[in-house]
């Protein structure tokens, strides 16, 4: 048994076996930390969640414990202390590479429902970003961490100390077959496409695949996929005109006049948040009263789960659908025409608000590079010292009566966009509002009721202002956040955010209850109430048009299509599966039996999904989300 009996080959197995178990134990923490996320997806596959988790885990081995694998495997010098030393460094440092990534998103995950991916050092990066308070609000994480660690480090194989030095030869074939192993373990796969981590949903069902993952895979994932292929579903001309892209809308007031936009975007108010959208009294009075004069789209859902892909769908009609947010992908400096493009053609001043660091998570290029817009943020704002939170930027209620200041000196029309911040992790609010605000099961709570009380004063003033009864506010979120109800972690219900339009003087109130909304209908709509009559590139159409709109978004990997209560799941084999859901009800309710009409609203919905990825991916390679002015 002389080359297979090799110590050094065995042990080399022995240190990975040891790793594994400590990235099937963070799987397992995972899971039982969002056990609300996890609590009805289907039980019986929890063993194939861990089995086929191997898979990823095993990939990621291979890919972040290189150093250690050439000191393991390829012929080496007669054994020494330092050499060993230098393994054992190698090996914590990959595998410490690992579980940290695992135990960061660990709580990254309740954000975004997702594994974070080359973002995820994006975000860490981001100048607004206040990492050391996560690492003080999150401390059992962090204890955690260092408790795996000492751990993988104390029951690391060690050698029995014997010095016989392996012949030449027995080392240089253990190199070729541990290199094929490597090889084999970083592709994951032996067909022609190696694994990617939404290749998880062939093994488990889709509420799984975050769990059957890991974050390591993810980064890679997203890394080798921030250059999409072009795909070939239909003929190009036939997929633009199933996904009507191509656009101009009727001016919505056949008067003529030019009402000023005021674009409002809350920081991860999710629908669960919000009373006038549920059955009860929830965190937002202010909103809930405002509601009853405002036309509120009751379906109405994000194309993205985090802030950076909320601003490309709502400023330039474009999902997300890449694995990294637009604003960080390699088509960053693709030509696109946002809102501000086209307003300011026709006669618009724009202006665009942020309470954050200047810079803050790439919002002002993208504006920027999108169309002509005055960018302010924390640099601009008169006394940043004094009404800082110590974490992201500038309190919600300071900033918006500054916000409304800054409007009374716009000149009109004007288009002009605002992002609250206060209501984002660590969701702090200011000390002399600690308790006046209940809150509740949930640290969000407080801050969501901070924000609201923010936007009370702020309406208290602008009401006073000429220029409020010509102006339309168009109020909606980035995107939803944490919840105690299950249903607002299904493929639906965790997408869902407020969106609605006040203008009493100008748009009449009322629920439009029949047909979905999302981020991406927002420019057409905008272009119709202020009569622009440029042709356009936009994924979502004009709120006011009485054809059906569907939101796009991916999750966990799998593009969907929504139309309430229908949602239609593209997997990576190319078939398509549609559910019906109702508001909420957890998963376990899903109803998957279809009637013989809802079979062809499947095969609709399917020929429009795969029409607008081909659209999306096309476009993307080929810059063309645009139309060349006039």
């Amino acid at each position: 048994m002389g080359f297979f009996a090799s110590s050094d080959f065995y042990l080399w197995l022995k240190r990975n076996a040891w790793g594994l178990v400590f990235l099937s134990l963070c799987r397992i923490l995972f899971v039982f930390y969002h056990f609300q996320y996890f609590n009805s997806a289907p039980w019986g596959q929890f063993h194939w969640v861990l089995l086929s988790g191997l898979l990823f885990d095993c990939q990621a081995i291979a890919y972040f414990l290189l150093p250690f694998h050439l000191l393991s495997l390829w012929p080496k010098p007669s054994p020494k202390a330092w050499y060993a030393k230098s393994q054992l460094i190698a090996y914590s440092v990959g595998f410490g590479l690992i579980i940290l990534l695992n135990t960061i998103d660990t709580e990254f995950f309740a954000i975004k429902y997702r594994r974070s991916g080359i973002e995820l050092f994006q975000l860490v990066g981001d100048k607004s970003n206040p990492v050391l308070a996560y690492l003080i609000n999150y401390w059992y994480l962090l204890l955690a961490y260092l408790l795996m660690m000492g751990l993988l480090v104390w029951g690391y194989p060690r050698s029995k100390g014997n010095n016989t030095v392996t012949p030449f030869k027995n080392r240089v074939l253990i190199a070729i077959l541990g290199s094929l192993m490597i090889g084999l373990a970083a592709r994951g796969s032996i067909s022609i496409k190696p694994l990617r981590s939404f290749d998880a949903a062939q093994y488990v069902d889709p509420q799984w695949v975050a769990a059957s993952i890991n974050s390591p895979t993810q980064l890679i994932t997203s890394y080798s996929s921030s250059t999409p292929k072009a795909l070939d579903y239909y003929p190009q001309s036939l997929a633009e005109q199933l996904s009507a892209t191509h656009q101009t809308v009727e001016p919505h007031f056949k008067t003529g006049i030019k009402p000023n936009i005021v674009l409002i975007i809350l920081e991860s108010f999710g629908r669960d948040y919000c009373g006038f959208l549920n059955k009860e009294n929830r965190f937002t009075p202010f909103l809930d009263s405002l509601a009853k004069s405002a036309l509120v789209f009751e379906h109405a859902y994000s194309n993205g789960t985090t802030s950076m892909e909320s601003l490309p769908a709502i400023f330039t009609s474009i999902p997300s659908l890449l694995e990294v947010p637009y604003i960080n992908s390699n088509f960053q400096n693709n030509t696109l025409y946002g809102i501000h493009h086209y307003l300011k053609r026709n006669g618009y001043n724009n202006r665009f608000y942020y309470g954050a660091a200047n810079g803050s998570m790439g919002f002002d290029n993208f504006l920027h590079i999108s169309g002509p817009i005055d960018y302010y943020g924390k640099d601009e704002y008169p006394s940043p010292q004094s009404d800082d939170d110590g974490h992201w930027g500038i309190w919600d209620q300071p900033y918006l009566q500054y916000f409304k200041q800054a409007l009374d000196q716009q000149a009109q029309p004007f288009f002009s966009s605002v992002f609250t911040l206060s209501s984002h992790d660590p969701y702090n609010i200011p000390d002399q509002y600690k308790n006046q605000f209940k809150g509740g099961h949930l640290p969000i709570y407080k801050a969501v009721q901070y924000t609201d009380f923010a936007l009370s004063q702020f309406f208290k003033q602008a009401q006073k202002s000429a220029w409020f009864n010509n102006t339309i506010f168009i109020i909606t979120a980035d995107h939803p956040s944490h919840s105690v109800n299950e249903y607002f972690y299904t493929p639906t219900g965790k997408y869902e955010i407020p969106l609605l339009l006040y203008a009493p003087k100008l748009i009449p109130p009322g629920r439009n209850t029949s047909l979905s909304a999302s981020h991406i209908d927002i420019m057409p709509t905008v272009l119709s109430l202020t009569g622009v009559k440029d042709s356009f590139f936009a994924f979502g159409k004009n709120l006011f048009d009485s054809t059906a709109r569907y939101p796009i978004n991916k999750d966990n990997g799998l593009a969907q299509l929504i139309d309430y209560p229908y949602c239609l799941r593209l997997y990576p084999n190319g078939q398509s599966q549609m559910h019906v859901q109702a508001k909420y009800t957890p998963n376990t309710k899903i109803r998957r039996l279809l009637s013989p009409q809802e079979v062809n609203k499947q095969a609709h919905l399917d020929s429009l999904l795969k029409a607008k990825l081909q659209v999306y991916y096309n476009g993307l390679l080929d810059n063309q989300f645009h139309i060349s002015p006039r």
